[in-house]
């Protein structure tokens, strides 16, 4: 387990070991990335902000990758040369496009192809194979993209305390 110094009761983050993390990616407060997970800036910044969370197997790459606070990237997804905005969940296995951005309070659902240079608004729901806007997410939306980002903030909690994943968490 690779980590910094403590901040407000979390780990400034949690780089897993067997992730592959470049030095000159620019990791923000409270960000988790997990096993596999491979953050490349060979090719231009990539930068994650603040509580957010690169789960299992996700690959960030190419050039200017920005990834907004309280973004949930989920397993096996690919993000790449894009924007994330602020508030957001990418769903299992969904890949994001060079050039594309996503508006936050948004979510890209599971195996979604968001294509080149695609502009998703804020407070979006996108799917599909290419993307499509499906509808303007909604409170219950919000809260479901809030509640992964507070899953893995307690994730660093417990890495903090030394103490092991709560029941349900993990």
């Amino acid at each position: 387990m690779k980590t910094n110094q403590s901040y407000g009761g979390f780990f400034v983050s949690f780089i897993h070991p067997k992730s592959d993390v470049d030095p000159k990616a620019i990791i923000g407060k409270n960000v988790y990335v997990a096993a596999f997970a491979a953050i490349r800036a060979d090719e231009g910044i990539v930068s994650v902000g603040d509580c957010s969370s690169v789960q299992e197997s996700c690959v960030l790459h190419g050039k200017n990758v920005s990834v907004g606070k309280r973004v949930t990237i989920g397993h096996g997804a690919i993000v790449h040369g894009c924007k994330v905005g602020d508030n957001v969940l990418v769903g299992m296995n969904a890949t994001l496009l060079t050039g594309c951005e996503i508006g936050e309070w948004s979510i890209v659902a599971a195996g979604a192809v968001v294509t080149e240079n695609m502009k998703i608004p804020s407070n979006s729901l996108v799917a599909g194979v290419p993307a499509k806007i499906l509808r303007q997410t909604d409170e219950k939306d919000k809260q479901a993209i809030r509640d992964a980002c507070e899953n893995y903030l307690a994730k660093l909690s417990c890495l903090g305390a030394g103490n092991p994943m709560p029941s349900g968490i993990g």
